[in-house]
Formats: C-alpha cells, sequence, structure tokens
C-alpha cells in the first residue's frame, strides 16, 4: 500500500523550532517591558519621593506598556473562536475602562491576555522584585527624613486621633498593600519548601510595620491564609476538595454578599439594623457608602464617571460623612463605579479554572476574594498579583480557548 503523505524534513523541523523560540522570546522581552513600565508608572502615582512628575512621563510609562503589550498580544495564536472571544471581552473592558477612567484595570486585564507562552513564577518574580525595591527604597528615605528633618514627614489619621505612618507611599493601607502582596508573592514562590521559620518572618516583618501603619487588611489575610498553610502541610485529601470549593466559590459569594448588603440597608430596621451597623463599623463603614450609592446610583453594568464636583460632605438616612467614591471594597466598587462586568469576568474564571490549579494558587484566590472585602487594590495588577493566575489557565484549557 503506497503512502502518499509528505514527510517534512528535519531541517524544516528545527527550522521551524527556532522561529517559535525567537517569537516566544520575543514575546517574553515585550510583556515584560510592558509590566515593568507599568510597576514603575504605578509606584509614581503613590510615591512621594518626587512630589512633582510632569504629565508627559507618566503618559511615556503607560504609551509603553500599552504599546509593549499591543504587538504581544497581536504575535500571539489564536483560534478563530478564542479571537472572536478574546476581542469581545477587551472591547468590553476598554469600554469599561474608558466610561469608569479606570486604566489601571484595563492595564491589569491586557496583560493577563498576553500571558500566552509567559511562566507566571517568572511574573511572581519580578513583580516581587518590583514591591520589594519599592518598599526599600520609600523605607530607607523615610528613615533618614525622619531623624533629619521630622517637621516634613506627614501622617494619616483614624477617626479617633491616631496618626499613621505611610512611608511616602501615599496612604498606610496602600504601603500594608505593597509589603503583605510581597508576602504572598514570597509564600507562593517558595511553597514547597516553607518553613515554621518562613512565616515566622513574614508574621515578624508584618506586625513591625503594622505598629506604624495601624492597617489591619493585611493582617487578617495573613491570619487566613497561614491556616490554610497550616491545612495544606498536613496533605489531608478532604482539605484538598474543601480548599478548591473555599477558592472557587468565595469570591461569587462575596460578590453577593455585598450586593445584598447594600440593597436591603434601607429596608431594616430593630435587631437587623442592628447587627448591619455593627459589621458595617467592623469594616470601618465600607458598606454604608455601598448603601448610599446604590440608594442614589444604583448598580453600572458597565460602569460610570464620577464627577469632582461633588460635595465634600454628604447627608444620607440620617447621617453624616465624608463623600468617598471610589470605595475601600473591591466588589462595592466594581457594582456602582466600575461595573459588573469585572465581577462577572473574574467570577467566570474562578468557576471554570479552579479546579485545575495548584493548592498554592487556590490559597493566593482566596486570600485575593478576602483582601477584595477591605481595600480596592485587587483592581491593580501591580500590587495584586493574583489574577495573573487566570492568565496561566487561560492558555492551559482546551475545552474553552484550545491552542492552534
Amino acid at each position: 500500500m503506497l503512502n502518499n503523505e509528505k514527510k517534512i524534513p528535519l531541517w524544516a523541523i528545527d527550522h521551524a523550532e527556532k522561529v517559535k523560540q525567537k517569537e516566544e522570546l520575543i514575546g517574553e522581552l515585550l510583556f515584560f517591558a510592558a509590566f515593568f513600565s507599568y510597576c514603575i508608572k504605578y509606584t509614581l502615582d503613590y510615591s512621594g519621593l518626587i512630589p512633582v512628575r510632569p504629565e508627559i512621563l507618566n503618559s511615556l510609562f503607560v504609551g509603553l506598556c500599552l504599546i509593549c503589550l499591543i504587538v504581544k498580544i497581536s504575535l500571539q495564536r489564536y483560534t478563530t473562536s478564542r479571537f472572536i472571544l478574546i476581542a469581545t471581552i477587551c472591547i468590553a473592558m476598554g469600554y469599561s475602562s474608558l466610561i469608569s477612567i479606570n486604566y489601571n484595570f484595563l492595564l491589569s486585564f491586557l496583560l493577563i491576555i498576553s500571558m500566552q507562552d509567559i511562566e507566571l513564577e517568572k511574573i511572581v518574580k519580578v513583580g516581587f522584585f518590583a514591591k520589594i525595591t519599592s518598599i526599600s527604597v520609600h523605607v530607607i528615605w523615610y528613615i533618614f527624613v525622619y531623624n533629619t528633618n521630622p517637621s516634613a514627614i506627614r501622617f494619616v489619621w483614624r477617626v479617633g486621633g491616631e496618626a499613621r505612618h505611610f512611608f511616602f507611599m501615599g496612604h498606610a493601607n496602600n504601603f500594608m498593600a505593597f509589603l503583605v502582596w510581597a508576602c504572598l508573592d514570597f509564600i507562593y514562590l517558595n511553597y514547597e519548601k516553607l518553613t515554621v521559620l518562613h512565616i515566622v518572618s513574614v508574621w515578624l516583618v508584618n506586625l513591625i510595620f503594622y505598629t506604624f501603619t495601624d492597617s489591619n487588611s493585611g493582617i487578617i489575610v495573613l491570619a487566613i491564609v497561614s491556616i490554610l498553610i497550616f491545612l495544606d502541610k498536613m496533605g489531608k485529601a478532604a482539605f484538598d476538595k474543601l480548599l478548591t470549593a473555599f477558592a472557587r466559590f468565595s469570591y461569587v459569594f462575596f460578590a453577593l454578599f455585598f450586593m445584598f448588603l447594600t440593597v436591603i440597608y434601607t429596608r431594616l430596621d430593630g435587631v437587623l439594623k442592628e447587627m448591619w451597623d455593627s459589621l458595617d463599623s467592623f469594616l470601618t463603614g465600607r458598606i454604608w457608602f455601598g448603601a448610599y450609592s446604590y440608594d442614589v446610583f444604583g448598580f453600572t453594568f458597565i460602569g460610570r464617571a464620577f464627577h469632582s464636583d461633588v460635595p465634600a460632605k454628604i447627608f444620607w438616612d440620617g447621617r453624616w460623612n465624608d463623600y468617598f467614591i471610589p470605595f475601600d471594597n473591591y466588589y462595592l466598587s466594581n457594582l456602582y463605579h466600575y461595573g459588573i462586568i469585572n465581577l462577572v469576568f473574574t467570577a467566570l474564571a474562578f468557576l471554570i479554572f479552579t479546579g485545575k490549579m495548584e493548592n498554592r494558587e487556590k490559597i493566593i484566590i482566596i486570600a485575593f476574594s478576602f483582601y477584595s472585602i477591605m481595600e480596592i487594590y485587587g483592581n491593580n495588577i501591580v500590587i495584586c498579583s493574583a489574577l495573573f493566575i487566570i492568565g496561566k489557565y487561560i492558555y492551559r484549557n482546551k475545552n474553552i480557548l484550545e491552542d492552534s
């Protein structure tokens, strides 16, 4: 029986392999050039070390990041179905970002989409290095200024009058966000060889800075992560299933939970109202702003812009409060400002991909879900590396987005 199939010469296979390797190298350089530019841009946004930054410098970093990402995405391989899906999501997210003036989320999303052939561990290492470098520079300069010109030091203040240090990084919560997620990056990168000494060291560093920042969010998340690591290291099969379910559904649960809380506020009285107020007090008034926004503005699916001409204080439901948009709650910020569409895409990704994740990745996803209750930094991938995990599995799940 004759074989009419043409055999591909070895030299052609070798040439094709070399071309592919070259494309992957170029793609990797473009990705990390974009990521590094974004890291610098975002750090400068919050840094007090350069009080006056030329706008052209900001535009330069954003432009470089966008150009590199667009080229990287255009070089990637797609099936027709994948291209249509990703193009549709890009258009939706781009439109939402423009309306809500939320370019950080757009850049974060494009970085996730451009992760084809990029190793997650390399990205986390670069992000860890960027955060540690930023923290070190600001803390060293802060100590120098504190000892040579203490009158130049500024604080943020608790309602009770307690001063909080922020080490020239915009706000105490912002500084601790950098620190906590640098620690979570460290845990992720060293997960297989983690020891009690590692965990104790992480806690010691965070507790030292906690005495200056008085930022509770990171400490709570570290406590949750520490417990999950301990249970995972015990190697119980039953815990694996629980961890998977927890990682898959915690984000969805919190998104729906906070939506529910803001909707029912004006319908409560008596004991239920007292319970609501107690939870809101524990979260330092975060939910109240969501209830106010629901009553006055309603939900937004695609996003909305809040203008700068709003009053400094608002009176609503018998209570005065400072007007604060966006919220210190990732879920509420998307419900009422950046768009429910962001929650939907992220929730779907967690529901689809969590079952394929490693346990260390599931723990990071859980940390992200809890951290987002207390902070808004989940919108920014420079600080919060958790959403990069989605990018890893977009190009691995062949049932949803099959490689060509």
